[in-house]
C-alpha cells in the first residue's frame, strides 16, 4: 500500500466519524427504541412471574389447596437454587485448587520426595504413655505450626498447600530401653516425609522443618517432658507414587461428581418452574432478593433494565452500521472530505458553506470536517472570489460547469462578483461538450447530497479527453 492511499483511508475514517457524530441524536433514538422494545418484551412476562411467585397472597380466583402448592413449590426452588449455588461456590473453589495446588502440578511418576528420622528419647519412665503425647505434638507442630507463614512467604506456596506436601508420623517403641546416662525411659521415632515436584523444593521445605523441631524443643521440654532429639538420616530422591496419582484422579472427578449433581437439580428446577407456569430465568431472578416486598416490584424492572441497557447499545450499533454501509456505499458525497478522497486528481479551489439552518453543534462539526470555514458567508465568499481570480487571471476564457444543480451555480459566482460562463452540465446538456475547447480552463462545481459520484468520474473523463486545463473544483 503507498502513501497516498493510507491517506485516503486516514482521511475517510476522519470524515466518517464526522459523518455519523452529525446523527448521534438518531443513534441515541434508535437505540431507545430498541431499548424500549426490549424492555417491554421482557418487563410484562417477568412482571407476571413475579406476581406468580410472591407467596405472601393468593392469587385472583385462587383456591386454598393451589396456593398451598404454590408456596410449597417456591419453596422448594428455593432450597434447588441454594443447593446450585453451594456447589457452583464448591466448583469454583475445585478449579482453584486443581490450577493452583503444588500437589496437583506434581509428576507422580516421577515425584520428588525428601524424608528424615528423628529418634525422641523420654527419660523418665515413670511417664507412662507421655512419649506418645510427646511423638504427637512434634508432629501436630509440623502439619499446622506457626513456621508454615514463613514458609509460605518465602516460596509463594499457600499454607494450605504446602501442608498438602508435609507429612509427620510418631511411631512409639514397643518397649523401653537402659540408656548409661540417663538410666531408663522410652524411645521412639518421628518420620516426616516431604513430597514436590523437585527436590530443590523438597529440601527448601525441610530445611524449614529442621529449624522449627530445633525451635520448639526447648519448649516441649518444658511443657510436656524432659527429652531428647536426634536427627538419625535425611535423604532426597525421586520416586513413582500412587498415592499422590490416586489424589489427583479423585480432585479431577470431583468435577463431574459436582456436575452431575447441578444437572439433577437443574433438572428439578424445570420441573418446579414448570409446575408454577414460570420460566427457570424468573425463578433465579426472583429468589436472588431477599426482601420478599421489595422483590414484587422490583424484580422485574431490574431484569427488563438490564436487557433494555443491551438493547440501546444494540440499537444504537445497527444505526451506525447501517450509516456506515451507506456513506461507503452511497453514489453522493456528504462531505467534501468524501469527495476528495475518492477522487484525489481533483485540485480544491474552495468549499462554501452550507446555506440550510444548522445547530451550533453541526456548525461545529462543519468547522471540523472542513465544510465551513469558520467565517462569515460574505468574507468566505471573498476568499474564495480572490482566489478564482488569482488562478484565472492568466486565461481569456474561463468556463464553469459541473454536475451540480446549474442554477446554484449561477447564483453562487454571481453573488461573488465573478462573470463567468457558466454552463449546465455536460450530462444535462451534451451540447456543452462541444464548446468546451474554446476555452482555456475550465471550473468544475460539485454539490453535497446532490452531485453523484458515477457522474463525476464520467464527468472528469470526458474534460480530459478535451485537452482543456481543470483548473480546479469548488464544492457547494
Amino acid at each position: 500500500m503507498d502513501s497516498n492511499t493510507q491517506q485516503t483511508v486516514e482521511i475517510n475514517l476522519k470524515d466518517l466519524f464526522f459523518v455519523i457524530l452529525r446523527k448521534i441524536w438518531l443513534v441515541a433514538l434508535a437505540g431507545v427504541i430498541l431499548a424500549g422494545a426490549v424492555f417491554a418484551y421482557k418487563y410484562i412476562p417477568s412482571k407476571a412471574d413475579a406476581n406468580v411467585l410472591d407467596i405472601s397472597e393468593k392469587l385472583d380466583g385462587e383456591t386454598d389447596s393451589q396456593y398451598s402448592e404454590r408456596v410449597l413449590n417456591v419453596n422448594r426452588a428455593n432450597d434447588v437454587i441454594n443447593n446450585i449455588n453451594t456447589i457452583n461456590e464448591q466448583l469454583e473453589g475445585q478449579r482453584k485448587y486443581v490450577a493452583e495446588s503444588i500437589l496437583m502440578q506434581i509428576d507422580s511418576t516421577n515425584e520428588a520426595v525428601t524424608t528424615a528420622q528423628f529418634t525422641i528419647t523420654v527419660s523418665d519412665e515413670l511417664t507412662n504413655g507421655i512419649d506418645n503425647a510427646l511423638g504427637n505434638s512434634y508432629a501436630q507442630m509440623l502439619k499446622s505450626g506457626e513456621y508454615l507463614e514463613a514458609l509460605a512467604e518465602e516460596t509463594g506456596i499457600q499454607q494450605g498447600y504446602l501442608k498438602e506436601l508435609i507429612w509427620a508420623g510418631y511411631t512409639a517403641a514397643p518397649s523401653a530401653v537402659i540408656n548409661a546416662d540417663s538410666g531408663s525411659g522410652s524411645v521412639g521415632t518421628l518420620n516426616i516425609t516431604v513430597i514436590g515436584q523437585t527436590t530443590e523444593l523438597t529440601d527448601r521445605i525441610m530445611d524449614y522443618i529442621l529449624d522449627e523441631i530445633s525451635s520448639q524443643n526447648s519448649i516441649l521440654n518444658e511443657t510436656i517432658v524432659s527429652h531428647t532429639i536426634e536427627l538419625v538420616g535425611r535423604q532426597s530422591y525421586y520416586m513413582v507414587d500412587t498415592a499422590t496419582r490416586d489424589l489427583q484422579y479423585n480432585a479431577i472427578t470431583r468435577f463431574d461428581t459436582l456436575q452431575k449433581q447441578i444437572t439433577t437439580y437443574d433438572t428439578s428446577l424445570d420441573d418446579v418452574a414448570s409446575s408454577l407456569g414460570v420460566s427457570k430465568s424468573s425463578l433465579y431472578a426472583y429468589l436472588s432478593f431477599n426482601d420478599d416486598s421489595w422483590t414484587k416490584n422490583t424484580m422485574a424492572m431490574s431484569s427488563a433494565l438490564k436487557y433494555a441497557a443491551i438493547g440501546f447499545v444494540a440499537g444504537a450499533f445497527i444505526f451506525v452500521l447501517a450509516y456506515v454501509v451507506k456513506y461507503l456505499f452511497s453514489n453522493k458525497f456528504s462531505t467534501q472530505a468524501k469527495l476528495f478522497a475518492l477522487f484525489p486528481q481533483l485540485e480544491r479551489i474552495g468549499v462554501v458553506k452550507p446555506t440550510n439552518k444548522r445547530s451550533k453543534f453541526i456548525s461545529w462539526i462543519d468547522v471540523k470536517s472542513g465544510d465551513d470555514d469558520g467565517l462569515s458567508d460574505d468574507r468566505s465568499k471573498a476568499i474564495l472570489a480572490a482566489n478564482i481570480h488569482n488562478l484565472t487571471r492568466k486565461m481569456n476564457k474561463v468556463v464553469v460547469t459541473g454536475t451540480a444543480d446549474s442554477n446554484k451555480i449561477k447564483e453562487l459566482f454571481d453573488s461573488m462578483g465573478l462573470k463567468m460562463v457558466v454552463k449546465p452540465s455536460f450530462f444535462s446538456d451534451p451540447t456543452c461538450l462541444d464548446s468546451i475547447t474554446e476555452y482555456d480552463g475550465i471550473i468544475l462545481v460539485e454539490q453535497r447530497n446532490y452531485s453523484d459520484c458515477r457522474l463525476i468520474a464520467e464527468e472528469l473523463k470526458l474534460v480530459a479527453n478535451t485537452g482543456v486545463k481543470l483548473i480546479g473544483t469548488v464544492v457547494v
